[in-house]
């Protein structure tokens, strides 16, 4: 008696294990779908646009995998300044470079980079210019960041930058402006200066300055130094959306490339 309806039990118990699993893989997407990463994860893997190429996307995570907060103190007037800096490796050494006027201090001691609630202490000052306004500190190596390959990354061809600086050619960068970030933003050539600054059409605000800019091929083109001012309807302003660009050849790398490798 038993054999004989064996079969059919066998076949309502695969029809009724095929249900439940069809059931737990709905309720798995369905959880899955509506679900809200942790706010650290979030941030951490922020998916980039499918608007952009492979090439693209691989550029703008350059650009936001490199970019810090630079912290700096001054004890004589109590007084934070907060900059952005882009992060870079040479020969077994770290460094950011940021912008000299970031930097309320020329030592160490009260200089922090910060990266996601990250705190780096700074190693060394290895030197600050206030000419062309720029700073490069030697610091540990960031867990949380993805240094820069110096010379590699950065543009160094007469092609690369009679492309990088053409008209209305595209540059990316990611920085912390107004205390806030780190934010990602493009932008487009408008020319360049007699001085050889580079003129961006973008938006950057206060702590904007010091955040590295990149080609759409990923290569470090220079930093942010400041916001042009001019005159509006308004008087003389802000005009928060023409940003002055340093191009990287400006800076003097001898200080860094003199250095041997750690051991």
């Amino acid at each position: 008696m038993f054999k004989k309806y064996l079969p059919i039990l066998c076949r309502c118990l695969l029809v009724f294990m095929a249900g439940l699993i069809g059931s737990f893989i709905v309720v798995l997407g369905k959880i899955q779908t509506e679900s809200v990463p942790p706010p650290a994860e979030m941030r951490a893997a922020l998916p980039i646009s499918d608007a952009y190429a492979v090439a693209e996307k691989r550029a703008i995570a350059k650009s936001s995998q490199s970019a810090v907060r630079v912290l700096s103190w001054s004890p004589q007037v109590g007084n934070v300044s907060i900059a952005s800096g882009t992060y870079f490796e040479h020969r077994g050494r770290y460094y950011v470079i940021t912008v000299s006027h970031g930097l309320l201090t020329p030592t160490c001691e009260l200089i922090q980079i910060e990266t996601d609630g990250t705190v780096a202490n700074c190693k060394n000052v290895v030197v600050m210019d206030a000419t062309t306004d720029y700073a490069i500190l030697q610091v540990a190596d960031i867990e949380n960041r993805t240094p820069l390959r110096f010379p590699r990354d950065f543009v160094r061809t007469y092609r690369g930058w009679k492309k990088s600086v053409s008209i209305l050619h595209p540059l990316i960068y990611t920085g912390y402006p107004n205390t806030i970030g780190p934010v990602t933003l493009g932008g487009k050539i408008m020319g360049v200066s007699p001085e050889e600054f580079i003129y961006l059409n973008s938006y950057a605000w206060s702590g904007s300055s010091g955040s590295g800019v990149f080609n759409m091929e990923g290569k470090f083109v220079g930093y942010i130094v400041a916001i042009d001012v001019g005159h509006t309807e308004y008087g003389f302003d802000v005009l928060e959306n023409v940003i002055l660009v340093v191009p990287h050849y400006q800076v003097d790398w001898s200080p860094i490339i003199k250095r041997k490798a750690d051991k």
